[in-house]
């Protein structure tokens, strides 16, 4: 018997591969030799010490001098791989902390600070005078123009305003009886630091209280909601969820056995066909639990994403869901369906406002809590893929097993 020769098949893991083709080991090694900068860049007497670029050259020497050992090989070609600051944005891509290249609403490019979500004043027309500007920023030159504020002399102007008035309306919630057990707030655990026009310390605290107690209320609401979704269950023929319904859906036909167990789980659901029901609850795993390939469960939070799908088609993953809970929380309290739905999609908009102001003001605090102790022009430490992973294993690790079928 003869066997005809097999093709050659190579698999990348891609993790592996992500690794091998950013010299991620050799990047962890560099920044622990004394004497090495553990940032991206370092601005000194008017040159600029790239990172990337003693990798390179680290990289380049070791397959010539695979004997010499790496610290004191790291070390001699430091001078080498510190350049103009032209150079350093130019060849190596280096982009002063803590700006960034944006295109502007009405043409050309301007310079974004991200923590303070501002432009500096000038526009450019070309990628190549902004590098320009970003080379004169790394040596500490104040860009020319006029704006709305100053930081560290240089002019600046908000994208976008930091002020409560312009906040929509609070929705009511009820309080309801439960112990302080809070939800997530970016300002919660963030102090006041000076130095940011825009933000007064007033300010600050007023956007602090309105935030912390809007998500302690709404908090508050969506559990309560969860401890009492079978009410809203026992409800669910007069919550039009049959306005999800789409009769041209279908249970693909590699779903048909998590289909069979998938409908006795939802008795409360007839007015959503098969194909809909499966095509809800497929969509459903994706985008609030981040499971492909999910197994049939009875999942209260499936009822409260249909809700916020009833409220408005663009509420998507998390944010449907938290929707459903509002409306469920306004139906539990007594509210008509059309006054729940009304409350919920309010209760987005404001939340979503309230985050993002938040956020804006926490980011702009954190900044300057860490830009005050400043004495160089240096960029972010020194990262790789695997501190991403050791980072993941300290927080709510899981096993997860996977299966790929060929």
């Amino acid at each position: 018997m003869t066997s005809s020769p097999q093709a050659l098949k190579v698999f990348f893991d891609e993790a592996a591969y992500y690794f091998g083709g950013n010299n991620d080991g050799l990047k962890e090694d560099l920044r622990k030799i004394e004497g090495v900068p553990n940032v991206t860049y370092l601005v000194d007497n008017g040159q600029v010490f790239v990172f990337d670029k003693l990798v390179q050259l680290v990289d380049e020497h070791r397959k010539r001098q695979s004997d010499l050992p790496l610290a004191d090989m790291a070390r001699s070609l430091i001078a080498e791989a510190t350049v103009s600051a032209n150079e350093a944005v130019e060849t190596w891509g280096v982009v002063p902390e803590p700006y960034e290249m944006v295109e502007s609403p009405t043409g050309g490019l301007r310079i974004r600070h991200r923590p303070f979500n501002a432009l500096l004043p000038e526009s450019y027309l070309t990628k190549a005078a902004v590098q320009n500007a970003f080379a004169n920023i790394l040596l500490s030159s104040v860009q020319s123009g006029n704006g709305d504020f100053h930081y560290r002399g240089q002019p600046m102007t908000l994208c976008d305003p930091l002020d409560t008035a312009l906040l929509p309306p609070r929705p009511v919630i009820q309080r309801v009886e439960e112990s302080e057990n809070l939800g997530y707030a970016a300002l919660r655990s963030v102090a006041y630091e000076p130095g940011f026009e825009p933000v007064s310390e007033a300010l600050f605290d007023d956007v602090k209280q309105r935030e912390v107690a809007w998500k302690n209320d709404s908090t508050r609401a969506a559990r309560y909601a969860q401890d009492h979704a079978a009410s809203i269950w026992a409800r669910a023929a007069t919550l039009r969820l049959e306005t999800l319904d789409d009769p041209t859906d279908e249970v693909p036909e590699y779903g048909q056995e998590d289909f069979a167990e998938l409908r006795p789980l939802y008795p409360e659901l007839p007015m959503l066909s098969d194909g809909a029901l499966y095509a809800w609850f497929d969509v459903y795993q994706m985008e609030c639990c981040y499971i492909n390939g999910w197994t049939a469960n009875r999942d209260d939070d499936f009822l409260f994403y249909l809700l916020g799908k009833v409220a408005g088609r663009q509420h998507e993953q998390d944010t449907a869901k938290d929707v459903g809970q509002w409306i469920a929380h306004a139906l539990l309290r007594g509210d008509a369906l059309d006054a729940a739905l009304t409350f919920g999609r309010a209760a987005a908009l404001y939340d979503s406002a309230i985050s993002r102001l938040a956020r804006r003001v926490a980011d702009a605090m954190r900044f300057l809590a860490e830009d005050k102790n400043t004495t160089d022009q240096r960029g972010l430490a020194i990262s790789t893929m695997m501190d991403m992973f050791r980072i993941s294993r300290k927080f709510n690790c899981v096993p997860a097993i996977t299966e790929q079928i060929w």
